[in-house]
């Protein structure tokens, strides 16, 4: 009986491999194109005077593709090789293989240095890395003059694998060496007011506990369970009403922005719908339950750089006059795209597929060309409009960076006052104006 079986596998095999080889053809004369590009690959493979890796002849050719479509207007498409697609799916997933710390450079010239305290529980923080600790060399790789991507690549790997670190602590007469094993780590999407001194966030503003300040960073796979959880948190320790902020935020996936609004609108309310060739319709997303949070009075504030499923929260929100949309002018990128998996899922082809409109039936997408007072992006409701000069921008930034990375008793300290809120009101102008909006709602 068991000799029978092999030949029926046999023959399963071979009508699958007819199948499959059947598939390839139909589809070579439905774009025989197709056909010509695999010909041109093993011309070049097998004739070229000077050889070429195949590799490399793939990533021309879908690099080559990709930019025809770019001059045909679709600025978001693009191919990501197994370097780059790997990170865009750990923050999609918002888990990566690491250690749990936050880097970046500082100074002139660059040094790469840790730049909060890790992650409680995590082998950086079982390691006793600390703040201002300056990152020399990564697997014997000098850091010096090296891009944050390839820093990134270095310092992540698989949950397991080792990686061998150059520390060089303030006041150390040497550098020590040091060696980890990384772990799973988990990005953060919901972020808070201000870090804590032992590293986590305070949500509530310390000059108005009733006002709530959360940040979505990005749309992740973990984004709405974690929303779903401060705000919990947040109510039941007191706050009234919240500022959704989504500045910075250049979107993400498209389920969890639906998932968000979902949160805080009554059922049957259109949240977006996404438009194929032609404007046809492909899908519209609804409410099919009412949130849990109906009487949270909102305020969402955005700026150049909230885009993609940002301003799908911002324009669903703002178009059922469920919060008031404060700061300036959303970046306008209305497009989905969908990750298409290359090489048995190696690398991937991020492809435009769809747009997005908003409740209104606007479109949110800023089409090459459009014009300055066009249609597009997501505007601040009138006399909430806030827009920061360059100067206020980097003032901002570097005020929003130390923020996050320092504790409430170091940031009093450097604050100059004292007092980080009045800070705060001094800085981020766009925050206050979402405050003043929702002092005035809770006082009415």
């Amino acid at each position: 009986m068991r000799n029978a079986s092999v030949p029926q596998r046999n023959l399963l095999i071979l009508l699958l491999a007819t199948v499959i080889s059947y598939a390839c053809y139909v589809r070579g004369e439905q774009n025989p194109y197709a056909r010509y590009i695999a010909d041109g690959l093993a011309a070049i493979d097998e004739g070229s005077l000077e050889p070429v890796p195949d590799r490399e002849l793939f990533d021309a050719a879908m690099e080559g593709m990709v930019g025809a479509l770019r001059r045909y207007g679709d600025e978001h498409s693009q191919y990501l090789p197994e370097a780059e697609a790997d990170p865009l799916r750990a923050d999609i997933r918002q888990q990566f293989g690491g250690i749990g710390v936050r880097i970046g450079f500082e100074g002139d010239p660059p040094r790469l240095v840790i730049v909060g305290p890790p992650e409680p529980g995590t082998p950086a923080d079982r390691a006793n890395l600390l703040p201002g600790d300056q990152i020399l060399a990564i697997d014997d790789h000098a850091t010096k003059g090296m891009a944050m991507a390839d820093v990134l690549r270095l310092m992540r790997g698989q949950p397991g694998t080792k990686i061998h670190l150059l520390i060089q602590q303030e006041h150390a007469a040497q550098p020590r060496p040091v060696d980890l094993v990384r772990e799973v780590i988990n990005i953060e999407s919901i972020l808070g007011d201000r870090r804590n001194d032992e590293g986590g966030w305070e949500f509530r503003l310390a000059a108005d506990p009733l006002i709530a300040h959360v940040r979505i960073a990005s749309f992740g796979d973990r984004t709405a369970m974690e929303f779903a959880r401060v705000l919990e948190q947040v109510t039941a320790d007191g706050a009234a009403t919240v500022v959704l902020d989504l500045r910075e935020n250049a979107g993400g996936a498209l389920d969890a922005a639906v998932a968000v609004c979902e949160m805080l609108l009554p059922a049957e309310k259109v949240i977006v719908e996404t438009r194929g060739r032609d404007q046809s319709l492909r899908q519209r997303y609804a409410t099919t339950m009412d949130g849990g949070y109906l009487d949270l009075p909102l305020a969402v504030v955005v700026n150049q750089n909230s885009a993609s499923a940002a301003e799908i929260v911002a324009a669903c929100l703002q178009d059922h006059g469920r919060a008031v949309v404060v700061g300036e002018r959303t970046y306008g990128k209305g497009t989905v795209q969908q990750l298409v998996p290359l090489e048995s899922g190696r690398s991937l082809l991020k492809l435009t597929w769809a747009s997005f409109w908003r409740p209104s039936g606007e479109k949110i997408h800023r089409s090459a060309g459009s014009a300055a007072d066009g249609t597009w992006g997501v505007m601040p409701n009138p006399g909430y409009q806030r827009t920061l000069t360059p100067e206020e921008y980097a003032a901002y930034q570097k005020y929003r960076a130390d923020r996050d990375i320092l504790g409430l008793r170091q940031r009093s300290n450097t604050a100059g006052n004292g007092d980080p809120e009045v800070a705060a009101d001094f800085v981020d102008e766009q925050l206050k104006r979402a405050v003043d909006y929702l002092r005035s709602e809770l006082n009415e």
